[in-house]
């Protein structure tokens, strides 16, 4: 009975081995004739991507192998010319080619499949599939890489709804930042005027992520919004509004700083010495001079920094290494004296 049933066993393995291995050689032979595809097609393909052509070339009949091929293209196409590119071709192409089989790959393709298909659905702008990945990402109920994706195509998309889900749905920090990235000027100002009237609605980290990105896109539109933040209770909110300011190097009134000089918080301390510093205050000079000596070594590098950058920085050094009543001031501004340091640490 022990040996029936060992030789069963190695059979079962055998059998299992010899499937792998049959599938390994049809893979490698799919693999081998979408390289031969590929090199065909490449540059006729190309060609007619950037409208040196008015006609695609005429792809292979078995839809399998046309609808990797096409893939495997554009994606290269792409990849290769990101930020140069004229969409509508390529939207038009995706639309022709793959519409029809992305759709049934997002109803029963695998978990990997599934993903793939969303992520070229966003880099080939397929549009057309907008109202397809809402319904799929409607029954997605993990907050796994497919619903992360689901929602950057969406919010690529400018789809509306996205902004719902975000005041609705407790959502990472850094998803709310990738969304933002991909929402265009009026969907980001529906955000800004939703934390504006209504900030108790918004849940924290699309609080924290919107007046983050402030910063980071870089518009002076929405100065006047980050400084409404600095006022805002939760010590949170004014560092990311402290950081946005910093990135922006504006303010309107310079006095709205003196606070957070002497702030309790020594992050804040410590933006606010940055900001001076990338402002080139002169006015902020003797708050510098103070936050020197700051208990805080953050805070200490910071002052020095920003008195590194004003119009008469080297004197203000040079005064603070050879009088500063505190001794890790004078060792900071020596360091600052005799170092070459970037703007930021």
């Amino acid at each position: 009975m022990v040996m029936w049933t060992v030789i069963f066993l190695l059979i079962v393995q055998l059998c299992l081995l010899g499937g792998l291995v049959i599938s390994k050689i049809h893979s490698l032979k799919d693999e081998r004739l979408i390289s031969i595809y590929i090199d065909k097609y490449e540059e006729p393909f190309f060609q007619y991507l950037e409208r040196e052509s008015d006609e695609c070339p005429e792809l292979p009949s078995d839809i399998r192998y046309r609808v990797r091929l096409v893939e495997r293209l554009l994606n290269r196409f792409v990849d290769q010319r990101r930020g140069q590119i004229e969409y509508t071709r390529v939207r038009d192409t995706a639309q022709t080619y793959l519409s029809h089989a992305y759709r049934l790959y997002l109803k029963n393709g695998s978990w990997s499949q599934r993903v793939n298909t969303l992520y070229y659905i966003e880099d080939f702008d397929m549009i057309d599939l907008k109202i397809d990945v809402w319904g799929y990402f409607n029954q997605l109920t993990v907050m796994d890489e497919e619903y992360r994706q689901a929602v950057r195509v969406l919010a690529a998309f400018q789809d509306e709804r996205i902004i719902r889900l975000l005041l609705d749905k407790e959502t990472p920090q850094r998803l709310v930042k990738q969304v933002l990235r991909r929402f265009k000027d009026d969907l980001f100002q529906q955000m800004v005027t939703v934390l504006e009237n209504e900030p108790g609605r918004v849940p924290s980290q699309v609080h924290l992520a919107v007046v983050s990105y402030c910063g980071e896109k870089g518009s002076l539109d929405y100065l006047p919004f980050v400084e409404r933040m600095l006022q805002f209770p939760s010590k949170e909110i004014r560092l990311k509004a402290l950081r946005s300011l910093m990135e922006l190097k504006a303010c309107t009134d310079y006095q709205q700083l003196d606070k957070f000089y002497e702030s309790e918080v020594w992050e804040e301390r410590m933006y606010a010495a940055k900001i001076a510093g990338r402002l080139k205050l002169e006015s902020a000079q003797d708050a510098l001079l103070k936050l020197a000596g700051d208990s805080h070594w953050w805070v200490r590098y910071a002052a020095c920094e920003a008195m590194k950058n004003l119009p008469d920085g080297a004197r203000l050094l040079e005064y603070t290494h050879n009088y500063h009543e505190d001794k890790f001031a004078r060792s900071m501004a020596r360091q600052h004296l005799t170092v070459k340091v970037g703007e930021l640490i």
